[in-house]
């Protein structure tokens, strides 16, 4: 058990920041994800936690280069969020906008019911 918990700590290298907004139809998640490519994002809905995780690269080290200083996080990411009630994974739809990846959820609890008049 220890080793697959060491496993996961070296694969898991950083934490994206994140802010969850509740809306009227449902869920907005913010998370801060600069310099990663929609190309390495993966989200998946795994019962009630919206799971986003990547990652990141350091595109812009060459060989001849040595680091003075550090700060960035680079390699891989993993944050799962809880949500109440249950979302429904067909009406996800993200956009990527200035670093942020801002993921749109629609409750299933919020649907409208159509009602007609006879």
């Amino acid at each position: 058990m220890q080793e697959l918990w060491f496993d996961l700590y070296q694969r898991i290298g950083w934490y994206p920041k994140a802010d969850v907004y509740r809306c009227a139809d449902g869920w907005l998640v913010k998370l801060e994800l600069a310099g990663v490519t929609p190309q390495d994002i993966r989200i998946s809905l795994e019962q009630d936690h919206l799971v986003v995780e990547g990652r990141r690269r350091d595109w812009c080290v060459a060989e001849t280069q040595t680091c003075l200083s550090m700060e960035i996080s680079y390699d891989w990411f993993r944050r799962a969020i809880p949500l109440p009630g249950q979302t429904d994974s067909a009406n996800l739809r993200t956009e990527f906008r200035q670093g942020m990846l801002l993921i749109h959820l629609h409750d299933r609890s919020k649907q409208s019911h159509v009602q007609e008049r006879i």
